[in-house]
């Protein structure tokens, strides 16, 4: 297994990638596609089904994924001026980009759809700048896309939350403290008597989720402090995790599996899945190029299905008649679903790539003038 340096010598290191950690992502991008593609045909699954249950986990498995991702990057870090702003600049040619053309894609298909349109301004700068996740997490224009606001306010505060990864007692401290705001927000501010579409803004809030984030963190901090497992431990905990998230009791309202005990058994179970995939790494395997592909087009995917799904729902087959449950899922799957894929992968190689390679153009001149300056 690859090592790295530890946390406390901070240095220039480079972390090769978890492929496995792609992987996972790849395929919780297509679960939340398939559990929108039932709700918005069939009804919302039960949360005694896996896909009822990922419609809520993938995204929670996203931010750990993502915690887990960035510490591997930035573990070494010094975190001065100029590397907060390499920081700020990469994030967001990474993530700006794709959420641009969703959000353009929403707001062309709100003015062909209303024909008395009228433009909010606000709402459009806030998507724009990626800021409506610190104010109003519901401000979001393209499907789910408050997760990404979300993101946007836990990139914020990793560098602190990294930093604070040098001294043990620190960083379990923070974690502690954000565990703390879950626990609140499982089993005092969410009720369970209600459904989870009448507590949305509740439950999309960045405090709700923070340490989902934290916790991903926390698993690439322990990767480095106490080593990796054993491959039999690891997969003994990917079969484990996978199955007790699969078949725990659960059923009914979606709320059910976000509020209470539930709330922190699902949580643990993801947490041990990310934890087993990103200590198996497996990079060579059969359906490694697939798993690839599909951990590439996963942001793109994500924020792109609901767009094609709208358009096709809202516009197309209105002009077409009238459609059974049925036979929307039928259109949705068969139709929509590559339609999507094809679609993210363009947008992923057209779009995510280049701006993730400016990204680092700009970083990089910014750095090659520091060391200019210094030497001048």
């Amino acid at each position: 297994m690859i090592r790295t340096s530890p946390t406390n010598r901070p240095g220039k290191q480079v972390m090769p990638r978890i492929c496995s950690i792609d992987y996972l992502r790849g395929i919780m991008a297509l679960a939340v596609m398939v559990y929108h593609f039932l709700s918005w045909s069939l009804g919302v699954p039960d949360s005694g089904t896996l896909v009822g249950r990922l419609g809520v986990y993938a995204v929670s498995t996203f931010y750990i994924i993502s915690g887990i991702s960035l510490y591997l990057v930035y573990q070494n870090t010094r975190w001065s001026f100029r590397e907060i702003g390499s920081y700020v600049l990469k994030r967001y040619f990474r993530i700006a980009p794709a959420f641009w053309v969703a959000t353009l894609l929403m707001i062309t298909f709100y003015v062909f759809k209303n024909s008395s349109f009228v433009p909010d301004w606000p709402k459009y700068a806030s998507n724009f700048s990626l800021t409506f996740g610190f104010y109003n997490p519901r401000d979001y224009i393209p499907g789910g896309g408050w997760s990404i606001g979300n993101e946007m306010v836990f990139y914020a505060f990793f560098p602190l939350l990294i930093v604070a990864t040098r001294n043990a007692w620190l960083f379990l401290t923070a974690l502690a403290l954000t565990f703390l705001i879950y626990i609140w927000f499982a089993f005092f501010m969410l009720s369970p008597r209600e459904t989870l579409a009448e507590q949305w803004s509740l439950y999309i809030n960045p405090m709700n989720q923070a340490f989902l984030f934290a916790l991903g963190v926390a698993l690439g901090w322990l990767r480095d402090t106490m080593g990796s497992p054993s491959k039999v431990t690891a997969f003994s905990c990917l079969i484990l995790s996978t199955l007790l998230f699969c078949f725990y009791p659960a059923e009914g309202n979606q709320i059910g599996i976000v509020t209470s005990d539930k709330r922190i058994l699902f949580t643990f179970f993801c947490g041990a899945l990310c934890f087993s995939v990103l200590h198996l790494n497996l990079n060579n395997t059969f359906f490694s190029p697939v798993l690839k592909f599909f951990g590439d087009i996963s942001y793109s995917l994500y924020l792109l299905h609901s767009v094609a799904a709208t358009y096709v729902l809202q516009l197309l087959l209105p002009i077409m008649g009238e459609f059974s449950p049925f036979e929307k899922a039928a259109v949705l799957f068969i139709f929509v679903s590559p339609m999507s894929i094809c679609i993210s992968y363009l947008l992923y190689r057209y779009i995510e790539k280049p701006a993730i390679r400016a990204g680092k153009k700009i970083t990089s001149y910014r750095k090659a003038g520091n060391a200019i300056g210094e030497t001048a």
